[in-house]
């Protein structure tokens, strides 16, 4: 195994174990609030935020590691179809058109967003609004890098050996 793929492994591997935290910790949450809620008579106040900054959070990364695994909604019959240079070249700019999004709406967007609500406090929790929205931005650098990973990869393989871009379609 060379050396990027030994980097790429341990990066997906960090992801998961962060996303299984987030889950985690979303899952206690969700139950201490409804615990306290229905149980105690009264709910403890920072558990809707908490759930809140961890859904954001947990759908950002999730998405990007679903991308880069190949593990996101696609539908690739249609494309199986085509000539393997038209297959290889719609490919390309799929993930060209993947890039152009992830820079513009996630990054740039994303970024905006965030330090735009940097000076807000949340009432419950000790963050500012603009760390909730963080993850936007980083979920976004995190799709470029699969997207140039892609972009590399389907460069590299000749057209008649180019398969789907999804695991779901093999």
């Amino acid at each position: 195994m060379d050396a990027w793929q030994t980097v790429r492994k341990g990066f997906i591997k960090s992801l998961e174990v962060l996303l299984m935290a987030m889950v985690a910790v979303l899952t206690l949450t969700v139950l201490w609030g409804v615990f306290t809620r229905f149980c105690l008579g009264k709910q403890a106040e920072y558990t809707d935020e908490l759930a809140r900054v961890l859904l954001v959070w947990v759908s950002m990364v999730g998405a990007a590691l679903a991308f880069g695994e190949k593990a996101h909604l696609g539908v690739d019959y249609f494309v199986n179809k085509l000539h393997p240079g038209a297959r290889k070249a719609l490919s390309m700019i799929v993930q060209m058109v993947t890039l152009l999004l992830a820079v513009v709406v996630f990054v740039s967007g994303g970024w905006g967003l965030a330090m735009g609500q940097m000076g807000q406090q949340l009432p419950t929790l000790p963050i500012s609004r603009g760390m909730v929205y963080m993850a936007v931005p980083l979920g976004g650098v995190f799709m470029i890098l699969f997207a140039l990973e892609n972009l590399v990869s389907i460069i590299k393989t000749p057209a008649d050996q180019l398969g789907a871009q999804t695991k779901s379609e093999g």
